[in-house]
């Protein structure tokens, strides 16, 4: 057993999970770690960020995640009580617990002390709509978008973000279009998009996309592919995800 797997089975026996620089906790937590959170916190560009702001923290693995890759300031939000509980735990065992403010506020309420704005917007959004809800109340919160909708991720964004600010969000690829079309109709153009293909051969699944108020002449456009056929690591994921996972 690899030191993946390894995190893996812990994860599933303890709900901590071990990576390079930190680790998680996220048995109480609407969101949990996962690919897609590792992934959007590997790929967001924190070059010269100063202030970064996270909604729908969870457990916290994203902020963390930017904390260990940037300098900046980071406030993450979270509407759920466990959730919050866990990721003010998870970031006061962390090396950057003085950079790190999980709030516990819906983003619709939230205002910033002093009016401050962000550099960057970073978030792994509640993304169904009208369809199916299992019974587990969390994990309805965490993924259909019963409490923040598209419509007011891109407003408040639009409030909070500097005028050189970044919008960052990972969805899978149909909520991407659906994300994209409101957000150019609001003034936000797509600078940047990662297209993540699950196996070799297969079609990709999921996008993470950066999103600005400035037009760029073209749309850098890159792919990403998680295993290969075989079932092994695909070498572009080890670098990709290099500095987080144990092993690579």
């Amino acid at each position: 057993m690899n030191n993946i797997e390894r995190i893996k089975h812990l994860g599933k026996a303890t709900n901590i999970f071990y990576f390079k620089q930190f680790s998680v906790k996220d048995d109480r937590s609407t969101m949990r770690v996962g690919t897609d959170a590792v992934l959007l916190g590997a790929a967001v560009d924190v070059k010269g960020a100063k202030s970064i702001l996270e909604i729908g923290t969870g457990c916290g693995i994203i902020a963390l995640a930017l904390a260990q890759r940037s300098e900046a300031l980071i406030d993450a939000l979270e509407v759920d009580d466990e959730s919050v509980i866990q990721a003010k735990q998870n970031v006061e065992a962390s090396p950057w617990k003085g950079r790190i403010e999980i709030i516990h506020c819906p983003l619709q309420e939230f205002l910033p002390e002093g009016g401050r704005k962000y550099d960057l917007i970073v978030s792994n959004p509640p993304y169904f709509s009208g369809t199916f809800k299992s019974f587990k109340s969390k994990r309805n919160i965490s993924r259909h978008n019963v409490r923040l909708t598209f419509d007011e991720l891109i407003e408040k964004s639009d409030e909070l973000l500097n005028d050189a600010g970044s919008l960052w969000i990972i969805l899978p690829v149909k909520e991407s279009l659906e994300f994209i079309d409101k957000a150019q109709r609001s003034g936000f153009f797509l600078n940047y998009l990662l297209k993540i293909i699950p196996k070799t051969g297969k079609v990709y699944n999921r996008v993470i996309i950066q999103l600005k108020r400035k037009e760029v002449p073209e749309i850098k456009i890159e792919t990403l592919t998680h295993w290969n056929a075989n079932g092994s690591w695909a070498g572009e994921f080890k670098r990709f995800t290099g500095d987080f996972y144990i092993d690579f």
